[in-house]
């Protein structure tokens, strides 16, 4: 008798490649369940989460124990019975998720983010292969799980309270088994916004780490490199008004060293259409480097520029007539999305290098009170600066630290 083979063994199926597996686990939608010790939840954080493109659901802790869990896992199932979903929990309720999750308990479960529980498992712990999990530390101490051991049997698990050391203060990698950070200065409650412990700049880089954490679970790839080059081209050529549609109503674009942009898209509107445009005909830009953040809604561009000064160009020289000199720089952008549309842009260049190149500002326009004290040149570089970063250094690299030879 022949041996029966599975639907698997087949030519086809095992000739697909893994991006087409990956699709069969991918959600339709992308869902998480928040949880806290409070009856109700701010509705500021909820709304965050849902402006990324997630569906939220809240469940509150009460009184904690299995009926919680089982709650939580039931918000989870309310989603669908293909969804996969994600918990992001706060305060006591993280500690409960955390203890919870340790062993299998629910297939559908993809991803496990905790903000400031007082107490975590033993660094040692593994969680199943399939939940990826973030903790978020805040305050001076945390419980950890510790086991103790007598005479070589292990008893009981207790809880032993450890330092948590916030290090120089942008949220330091903690040596765990399950990924976890710190924040300096910051206090258990510092990621909700309804609350006095609520700290803007340890929130934004503990959500870029959650969100990285909650889209790598549910397999979710954004657009954000193909929506800020469109972005680009559109403002470039004059699109203005297409631009607009991929950016949020209250996004602001800031280029740094002359304060020009706008808050708006009113604003932003008037400012691509009216003071950014007609860009020189020897403008060039030339992208050296992109990096496109973890948490999939950031883009980091460090762009070469050229360009001969023949016209007016307000966001670079406000109020310098045109000296017709030719200008290279590098800029750097950093731009931000929420839920794939354009939320915020910084772009940054040494304007010092600018001045030089169309001869408003000289190395040797030294104050007299700095020439007494033997200064004779300014520190600043013309064209030399972007080239000298184009090629990764060059022949004047540390040239003005006059102790280098030596």
């Amino acid at each position: 008798m022949a041996e029966k083979k599975s639907a698997f063994d087949t030519p086809w199926f095992n000739s697909q490649s893994k991006e087409f597996f990956n699709t069969l686990n991918k959600p339709e939608n992308y869902n998480i369940v928040l949880t806290s010790d409070t009856e109700d939840f701010d509705e500021e954080t909820s709304q965050q989460w849902r402006d990324e493109g997630f569906q939220t659901t809240y469940v509150p802790a009460l009184n904690g124990g299995d009926q919680y869990i089982k709650r939580v896992h039931n918000a989870g199932d309310g989603f669908g019975a293909a969804e996969y979903y994600c918990i992001v929990a706060y305060g006591d309720a993280a500690k409960l998720i955390l203890q919870a999750h340790i062993k299998p308990s629910h297939p559908k479960l993809a991803g496990i983010v905790a903000y400031y529980p007082s107490t975590i498992p033993s660094s040692r712990t593994k969680y199943p292969a399939g939940v990826k999990v973030l903790v978020h530390l805040a305050g001076k101490e945390v419980d950890m799980m510790h086991q103790k051991e007598a005479l070589g049997i292990q008893g009981k698990l207790v809880p032993v309270k450890k330092d948590i050391e916030p290090g120089p203060g942008y949220g330091e990698c903690v040596p765990m088994n399950y990924r976890t950070y710190t924040y300096a200065g910051a206090e258990p409650g510092f990621a909700e916004r309804d609350l006095e412990e609520f700290d803007a700049i340890a929130e934004d880089v503990a959500f870029t780490r959650s969100l990285e954490t909650v889209r790598r679970a549910l397999r979710w790839e954004t657009e954000v490199e193909r929506t800020r080059d469109a972005i680009v081209d559109q403002t470039a050529s004059g699109d203005t008004q297409k631009a607009m549609e991929s950016i949020t109503p209250y996004a602001h674009i800031v280029y740094g060293p002359t304060l020009t942009g706008g808050v708006g898209t009113k604003d932003l509107e008037k400012f691509y259409t009216s003071f950014f445009q007609p860009l020189p005909p020897t403008f060039r830009c030339r992208l050296l480097s992109r990096t496109i953040g973890t948490d999939g809604s950031r883009v980091v561009d460090e762009i070469y520029i050229t360009f001969t000064h023949s016209q007016a160009l307000h966001w670079i020289l406000p109020g310098i007539p045109a000296t017709n000199k030719k200008v290279e720089i590098i800029m750097v952008s950093i731009v931000k999305f929420v839920g794939g549309r354009l939320e915020s842009e910084h772009v940054y260049w040494d304007q010092a290098s600018v001045l030089v190149q169309v001869g408003l500002l000289s190395a040797e326009m030294v104050p007299q009170s700095f020439k007494k004290k033997g200064v004779e040149e300014l520190p600043i570089w013309g064209v030399e600066s972007a080239r000298g970063v184009k090629r990764g250094g060059g022949e004047n690299i540390n040239v003005l630290i006059e102790e280098w030879e030596d």
